[in-house]
Formats: structure tokens, C-alpha cells, sequence
């Protein structure tokens, strides 16, 4: 392994004499409407910011990009495309919001997003904000939210392909076009990816497959996904514009089994659909009031097919379908250094899901769900005191089929209200040094199946009260010409909050709780040469069940959580030439609430490399080479599933 990194080390010197010809770029900036803008510079508090360049040329999705971040951690059941939950600060998937200009794909049912099954084609640029929201949401998670923004008219008459190829049978194509006619512009963008995961392990009797011998194949983890969508501009005058954003998914995966059984044929099937109108205007009262109004629909299709049983409990063939209708509208007053800001976002929701093997008992479920909030935010004549303030509110209405413990179900219908509070101050002093803290009490409604169960699989519980956190989290960063470095302090006190828990038939139903969840971040990045940087991160956190009602629970950390987390990495730019080199560690994960069961440590090394070409026409050209787990380290992830061992992916991209 040493000559392996010393190798890397010394690459960049073969290439030093490499040419270094930059593009022609024309920059052209355009009035932000501060409505609808979510500006990372406004944050209090630390935000990650992952621009298009580092994904746009990967075969990698919103998963896989995120996994690199600090304080960010991805459960996955292995391999390109596989479920895929995230994780800030110690999280609960259900707890993060993942948004997509402005539109919430969190939905009420599950509450969780399967991030695997998210590209990142016509994407501009991701934000992480794990602590605060933005100001301009009307709901914020507990866990903090992923903020994805679309493609604009910044990239219009531009074309561009690309390919790409890896192990296990990995496949990605795509092509993006784009262009503009006075007041109109325009953007298209098609991608497909797909892969086996058919990557060997070495095969563990006592857990995996007792049928298999000492190396095994994993099976029936196919995965293939189509993606289309188009953005469609009208700039009406100089102060107001009107967009139309269409996204279209469709994914196609089989489910693997833990055992690795050979008849194992589970699949699932999910179409998505999502549209949005949006309508911006920054010129009301000589250009004080912004604003911004967003219609929403959403449709998703899904099926999953588990006839052979081999998967979790008992066979299904269920259809599930969900239908969203949002609006979503903000109003914000600059009044010179203090900036106010009123949302209101009304979504409601339709759930319908049929087991053809069980056609009586077709579930029905419906949330209406309104949501706002009140900002104000100041910033210093001098710019070195930003100050946030936020309220909001939530009402909820259900009707809902309620799943009960003798296999039948009843309707229930019941409306709540919850408030929450967000406070944040921040303070520029020295040179380039920024001290910021942040207090807040958030609230995550139950979902339509931890209140009201699933049939099969959950038992409904209509008295589940909703998650409260008190957020607190302390923050001194520098940003100065060698680099940056950061240091967060956080905790976070859940009371109440949710679990499932499960019988010994495998039903489990979701009860209140409480735990305690505190740490440490450190991000830091180091310009030792003008062609060379050093950065690295680490995490240490610990988490405690304060509950006493199950004794061999109390007192422990919660599962599914490494508690320790390090990367350090070196990236030489010799352009044309750009070499990433990447260490990664996670330790002291329990897979279950006893502690009783600890998971392996999970030690990663990553190596990608690329290079740029500007032809004489102004065209582009980019070679890319990822190598993902150099030494072929085998471990477990989140759930028990074998990680990928070793895995090479080449991508090749031009623009016309």
C-alpha cells in the first residue's frame, strides 16, 4: 500500500510540463431574485457546497456524491443505484429533507428519500446545509436539508455527450442541448446508467449464503435507470420571469437478498414524474419586494415484486401510487440592511397502494399539509454581524386507512399543529475569521405509515407523537490565500423521538423514545503549491438512548451510526491534468440498539484522475478514470449488505 501512495504522490511531477491552456469564458450575471435564491453566503453556520464540476462527469448520483462531504453519511444496501438513505450529524433519513428547486421530495408516507434513485444530469449545483434551513422554506428537518438547484439559463446554446463504462457492467450515456431565442431559452437533458453489481466477496457462512462456497457473486442486484427532463424560460421583462421545470425517472432494479439466494427474483419498478411552474418577480415597489410563486404536481408509480419470498417477510405484489399538488409562494422586503421574508407552502398529498396478492385490502391514504414561515434577517453597516430569526408553523390534516394488528384496517381521520423556531447570529472579526452559533427547536411530523402502520409489515399507532429537537451548534471557520479550516461543535436533544421496534413475527411498530446526539467536525483544505492541495475532514460523535422503558437499550448509542469518520486526500491540478488521491475511515457503527453487535471498521482508498482538452473551436473535451477501493477492502454497509470491492469507471464527455 505504501508504494501504491507514494506512486500517486510522484505522478504530478511526470506531468508538470503539462499544457496549461484555459478556456475563453464570457461571465454574465444576472439580477437575483432574493425570493427564491438560496445563497450559501447568507447561511449561519456551515454549508457544504458541491459544484457541478465534481459530478458532472462521474457515474455517480446524489449518493455517491454526498458520501464525501463532512458530517455526511450514506446508507446503502451496495452498488450503483441501490437503496440509498442519508445521514447528517447522526440522523435518521426520515429527518433530512432533500429538495429540489424549492420542490420537497420527502414524502408523507415513508418520509425517507432513496437517493440512489436521484441523477444528477440536470443538476447545478448541490448545498448541504446540516444544521440551519434557508430562511425562505417554510419547513426545515431536523436533521438538516440537501438543497439540489436545476440547470438555468447561464448554460444556454450549448450541446453535450457523454459515455461511460466501468466494472460489474456499468453503463452511462447522455446528451444535453440547450439554447435561447431573444426573451425564450431552453435546456434538454437525457441520461441512462445501468449495472450488474455482480462484484465477488468472500462469502461468510454463518451470515451470508451457507449454500455458497468461500468467494461468491452477488446476485439479482441489476440496475438500470432512464432520465429525462427540460427547463423552459420566458424572461417577460427585466424584472420578471417565467419557468417551467419537467423531471421524468424511470427505474428499473432487482432486490438482492442479504443470503445471496439463487432464486431470489424480487424486483422493483418506480416511474416518477415531476413539474413545476414557477413564476419570479423582483420589481414590485421600486424593487424592494420579491417574490416568488411555485405550482407543483408529482406523480409516482411503483411496483414491487417479492412472489418468491426471499426477501423480508412473506411474498407481495404490491402497486403503489402517490400524487402530489403543491404551491408553494414567497414574498420578500429588503429594507436595507434588514431583509423579511413570508412563505406559505400547501401540498396535499394521495396514497393508494394494492397487493394483487391480497386484493381486498387496497390501502388509501390522503394529507393535507400546510406549512409557513416568518424571517427576518440583518446584516451589519460594517458586514460583520449576520443575524437570523424564523417561525414556523405546520397544520395537518389526514384520512387514512389505519393498519391493525388482526390483519384488518380502519379509517381515521385527525388534524395537528405544530410550531417551530430557528435562531442564528454570526460575526466576521480579524482577518477573515467568522465565529457563528445557532439555536433552534425543530419538529418532524410522523409519516402516514408510522402513525397508521402498513398492512404486513407495521402496526399502526394513531398516538405517536411527533419528533422535537432542540438543535444547538457552534461554528469558528478562516478562510484565508492557503486555504480554509473549520471546526463545528453540535448537539442535538430528542425528546420525543421515533422508533420502530418489532415482534417476534418480524411486525414492528413505531413508539416514542429519547436520545441525545453530540459531536465534532473538523473540515479543512490546505493550497501547499499552486498546483497542489492538501485536505482532509473527521467527525467525532457520540449518540445515547435516554430512554429507560427497555432496559438493555438504555444508555447505549443508536445503531446505524459510525461515531467516528476521518477522510484525508491530495489533489494535484497540472492542467490539463487533475489527480485526486483519497483516504477514508468509519469505525464504531452497532447494528443493533443493545450494542451487542458491532460492525467491522470500513477503510476506503479512492483514486480519480482527469483530463481537459479546449480545441481550437472553443469545444471541449474531458477524460475521466475513477478507481474506487484501491486494496479491494472488504465490508459490510448500513444494513449488512456487502460493500463493492474494487471498481474502476472511465467517462468521457464533449461539448460542442
Amino acid at each position: 500500500m505504501r508504494w501504491i501512495v507514494c506512486l500517486f504522490c510522484l505522478l504530478p511531477f511526470a506531468v508538470a510540463n503539462a499544457d496549461d491552456t484555459a478556456p475563453f469564458i464570457i461571465v454574465e450575471s444576472s439580477p437575483v431574485n432574493a425570493a427564491t435564491a438560496i445563497d450559501p453566503a447568507k447561511a449561519i453556520g456551515p454549508v457544504r457546497v458541491i459544484p457541478r464540476s465534481q459530478f458532472e462527469n462521474r457515474s455517480a448520483n446524489l449518493a455517491d456524491v454526498l458520501s464525501d462531504q463532512t458530517g455526511v453519511q450514506i446508507r446503502q444496501s451496495g452498488g450503483l443505484g441501490s437503496y440509498s438513505s442519508v445521514s447528517l450529524r447522526g440522523s435518521t433519513a426520515r429527518q433530512v429533507q432533500i429538495v429540489v428547486d424549492g420542490m420537497l421530495l420527502n414524502d408523507p408516507v415513508t418520509g425517507g428519500v432513496d437517493m440512489g434513485k436521484l441523477g444528477l444530469h440536470d443538476i447545478s449545483r448541490i448545498q448541504v446545509y446540516p444544521g440551519g434551513a434557508p430562511a425562505q422554506f417554510a419547513q426545515a428537518g431536523i436533521g438538516g436539508v440537501v438543497v439540489m438547484e436545476t440547470l438555468g439559463k447561464d448554460i444556454e446554446d450549448t450541446t453535450r455527450i457523454n459515455a461511460g463504462a466501468g466494472s460489474f457492467d456499468t453503463y452511462k450515456m447522455g446528451l444535453f442541448n440547450s439554447g435561447s431565442h431573444k426573451d425564450f431559452y431552453y435546456w434538454v437533458s437525457l441520461d441512462r446508467q445501468s449495472s450488474d453489481n455482480d462484484f465477488e466477496y468472500p462469502n461468510s457462512r454463518e451470515w451470508f449464503n451457507p449454500n455458497d462456497g468461500a468467494t461468491t457473486k452477488r446476485r439479482n442486484a441489476e440496475y438500470e435507470q432512464d432520465a429525462a427532463s427540460t427547463k423552459l424560460g420566458w424572461e417577460i421583462n427585466d424584472t420578471s420571469k417565467l419557468d417551467a421545470l419537467i423531471q421524468y425517472n424511470d427505474n428499473d432494479q432487482n432486490i438482492p437478498s442479504i443470503q445471496n439466494w439463487r432464486d431470489n427474483k424480487a424486483f422493483l419498478t418506480n416511474e416518477t414524474l415531476r413539474s413545476q411552474l414557477h413564476y419570479q418577480n423582483r420589481g414590485w415597489i421600486n424593487g424592494q419586494i420579491h417574490s416568488s410563486h411555485r405550482l407543483i404536481w408529482t406523480d409516482t408509480s411503483e411496483r414491487y415484486n417479492n412472489t418468491t419470498g426471499l426477501v423480508g417477510l412473506g411474498t407481495s405484489d404490491v402497486y403503489t401510487d402517490t400524487d402530489q399538488l403543491g404551491l408553494a409562494n414567497t414574498i420578500t422586503w429588503l429594507l436595507g440592511n434588514h431583509t423579511l421574508s413570508a412563505t406559505i407552502d400547501i401540498a396535499d398529498y394521495d396514497y393508494r397502494q394494492d397487493d394483487k396478492l391480497d386484493s381486498d385490502l387496497a390501502d388509501e391514504r390522503e394529507r393535507l399539509q400546510i406549512a409557513s414561515a416568518l424571517s427576518h434577517q440583518w446584516l451589519s453597516a460594517d458586514s460583520r454581524w449576520r443575524s437570523q430569526a424564523s417561525l414556523r408553523q405546520y397544520r395537518i390534516h389526514d384520512d387514512s386507512d389505519e393498519a391493525l394488528g388482526n390483519g384488518t384496517i380502519n379509517n381515521v381521520t385527525s388534524t395537528e399543529l405544530y410550531n417551530s423556531w430557528q435562531l442564528g447570529l454570526s460575526h466576521y472579526f480579524a482577518d477573515n475569521w467568522e465565529i457563528s452559533g445557532g439555536l433552534a427547536r425543530q419538529v418532524r411530523i410522523p409519516t402516514l405509515q408510522e402513525l397508521y402502520g402498513q398492512q404486513g409489515l407495521f402496526v399502526g399507532n394513531s398516538d405517536l407523537k411527533a419528533e422535537e429537537s432542540l438543535n444547538v451548534e457552534a461554528s469558528l471557520r478562516t478562510d484565508q490565500g492557503w486555504g480554509h479550516i473549520e471546526t463545528t461543535g453540535y448537539y442535538r436533544k430528542l425528546n420525543p423521538a421515533i422508533v420502530a421496534t418489532f415482534n417476534a413475527q418480524g411486525i414492528g411498530r413505531y413508539s416514542n423514545l429519547a436520545a441525545n446526539i453530540y459531536g465534532v467536525e473538523i473540515d479543512a483544505l490546505f493550497r501547499l503549491l499552486q498546483w497542489w492541495e492538501l485536505y482532509g475532514s473527521a467527525t467525532f460523535q457520540e449518540s445515547e438512548n435516554t430512554d429507560n422503558a427497555v432496559k438493555d437499550r438504555y444508555r447505549q448509542r443508536l445503531p446505524g451510526i459510525y461515531h467516528e469518520s476521518y477522510t484525508l486526500g491530495s489533489r494535484w491540478i497540472f492542467r490539463p491534468f487533475l489527480i485526486d488521491l483519497s483516504y477514508h475511515v468509519d469505525d464504531e457503527l452497532y447494528y443493533d440498539s443493545a450494542n451487542l453487535l458491532e460492525a467491522d471498521p470500513r477503510t476506503i482508498f479512492n483514486l480519480s484522475a482527469s483530463w481537459t482538452k479546449i480545441w481550437s473551436n472553443r469545444s471541449e473535451s474531458e477524460l475521466s478514470l475513477e478507481v474506487r477501493n484501491i486494496t479491494d477492502e472488504l465490508y459490510q454497509d448500513f444494513n449488512r449488505f456487502p460493500g463493492p470491492g474494487r471498481g474502476w469507471f472511465i467517462n468521457l464527455a464533449h461539448t460542442f
